[in-house]
């Protein structure tokens, strides 16, 4: 089950870099305006309307923002196929907490333009929100059910057999 949940969020990491990176070309290689334009449903003449400047702005935060998403992609992946996947708790918080406050920004800067991403947006906070709460079921299960018996060495002694490192999970 923890392996299901951290290949959801590598997914969540995947299409994150993909968008990121793709825009990023876009913008830079192809010097074309940023896809901002477009998605909050300026028109044509709007656009010819706005100030180099204004535009070169647009451009500007484009760059920045798919820069530092690309990098959250980048930064996460290892986090999340070596540490999460390994049962790691400290991975689970810091994952919650990052890719929880990206998609949370999302939502709200997507709010400014009338939500006009908003697709992707619930396509990456679906894959994020599964991801995370299988993980951490996955994670926390265990603990639970491990404190809670009223027997715990049989309990311990049952699953070092089933589980060898049944030891090595509990003590993290």
């Amino acid at each position: 089950m923890l392996r299901r949940g951290a290949t959801v969020l590598s997914i969540w990491c995947v299409i994150n870099f993909i968008f990121a990176f793709t825009i990023l070309c876009y913008v830079i290689v192809l010097k074309q305006n940023s896809p901002i334009l477009q998605v909050a449903s300026f028109s044509e003449a709007e656009i010819a309307g706005l100030s180099a400047r204004t535009i070169a702005a647009f451009n500007c935060f484009t760059i920045l923002y798919n820069s530092c998403s690309l990098i959250v992609s980048v930064l996460t992946w290892p986090l999340i196929r070596k540490n999460l996947a390994a049962g790691e708790r400290s991975a689970f918080w810091t994952l919650l907490f990052v890719i929880g406050f990206v998609e949370v920004m999302a939502f709200l800067a997507s709010s400014y333009i009338g939500h006009g991403r908003w697709q992707v947006n619930v396509l990456q906070s679906v894959l994020y929100l599964a991801g995370i709460g299988v993980s951490g079921y996955a994670i926390f299960s265990k603990i639970v059910n491990y404190k809670k018996t009223k027997h715990a060495k049989q309990v311990r002694t049952l699953f070092k057999e089933i589980y060898p490192e049944w030891d090595e999970i509990m003590l993290d």
